[in-house]
């Protein structure tokens, strides 16, 4: 169950999840609040799609329960939205049906964000947090530090939780990647962040990290791949640092995958994250990463001067001083390393396979 199947890396792991589950041993069905999106087309034709009719959870219990009842799983899996919505509901649910939720972001990061907002809100998430996922029979979490991290803010026993690191589709990529929607003009080095824009992905920290960046290489680009509520503001800060002749937003392209082949290098400035799939994409193209260690899996990916370079978080200056790092040694790195390592730990068969024997 999740609210929809819009542009976000939850939402392609659930495709890739129902999309190779072995079917001599599993029927999938997604449950959407929202059936119709961007990745709707990339589901198997044997997926059945059930719609929910409804997307937040304050509206969605009534609706959860009654397809529990219809479809009579034996694993309801949730994520994003509907996490609380499902574990609230799912005392209703008939016995023996095992609830399964999978944790989206940093705990500690995530409340500090809605506590900027709103303390009250903030202490809500955390009450509703720590009372409704004891209901459930596991947690998955898709990094060590975010296992670790939801045990501590929520006082979950850890033997609830279970990390399983996201997938990455290795055989599309490399075919998208060799399409030819994505070019640079110019000498460079060029540099690319993917994602949306919004505050958590901190492209208003990478901005003035590429203006310092730009002093020392005037032949630097920098392009934006995605859109998001930030993305006005983030055009105006642009002007304002006088950068728009080496700064390109796109918009969201449904193929980031020759972007991410042809960049020298991949930027992550993000102040949090969940498990950034963007980084393993860039590393099945051979793209080695800039990303900030921030609350996040980065750490257990990114290996200094192998695949990439850890920057302090929300540090423009070193941001700005790991790019240039990562500029000045990026030839020295083996992209077939880069390749073979990513794909090693996170094909999708090896992901699904640990999917499998938790449902």
């Amino acid at each position: 169950m999740l609210p929809s199947l819009q542009h976000g890396g939850a939402e392609r792991v659930i495709v890739h999840l129902v999309n190779n589950m072995d079917r001599s041993r599993y029927v999938p069905v997604l449950a959407l609040g929202e059936v119709e999106g961007p990745y709707r087309k990339d589901l198997r034709e044997d997926v059945l799609v059930y719609p929910l009719g409804a997307r937040r959870a304050r509206n969605a219990v009534p609706a959860i329960v009654k397809a529990v009842w219809s479809l009579r799983p034996d694993t309801v899996f949730s994520t994003l939205g509907l996490n609380f919505a499902v574990a609230f509901a799912s005392p209703l649910f008939p016995k023996g049906t095992r609830v399964v939720l999978r944790e989206a972001s940093s705990s500690t990061a995530f409340l500090k964000s809605v506590e900027r907002d709103s303390r009250a809100r903030a202490l809500l998430y955390r009450f509703l947090s720590r009372t409704l996922y004891r209901l459930v029979d596991k947690v998955v979490c898709q990094s060590d530090h975010m296992l670790n991290d939801l045990a501590v803010n929520f006082n979950l026993a850890t033997n609830k939780l279970v990390r399983i690191y996201n997938p990455v589709d290795i055989e599309k990529i490399r075919t998208l990647a060799n399409q030819s929607n994505g070019s640079y003009a110019g000498p460079g080095p060029h540099l690319l962040m993917v994602g949306h824009l919004y505050h958590a992905k901190g492209c208003d920290l990478l901005l003035p990290a590429f203006r310092l960046v730009h002093q020392q290489y005037p032949d630097a680009t920098l392009t934006l791949v995605g859109d998001g509520d930030d993305r006005s503001a983030l055009e105006d800060l642009t002007r304002q640092l006088r950068l728009q002749d080496a700064v390109r937003f796109t918009g969201f392209q449904s193929n980031p995958y020759s972007y991410l082949k042809h960049a020298d290098l991949l930027v992550s400035p993000s102040r949090y994250e969940g498990f950034a799939n963007v980084i393993l994409e860039a590393m099945v193209c051979g793209t080695p990463v800039v990303a900030t260690d921030c609350p996040s899996g980065n750490r257990e990916v990114v290996e200094e001067g192998v695949n990439g370079w850890l920057a302090k978080t929300e540090d423009v200056q070193s941001l700005a001083e790991t790019i240039c790092k990562g500029i000045v040694t990026r030839s020295s790195l083996d992209r077939d390393l880069i390749r073979a390592r990513c794909e090693e730990r996170f094909s999708v068969a090896r992901i699904v396979a640990d999917y499998e024997r938790l449902l």
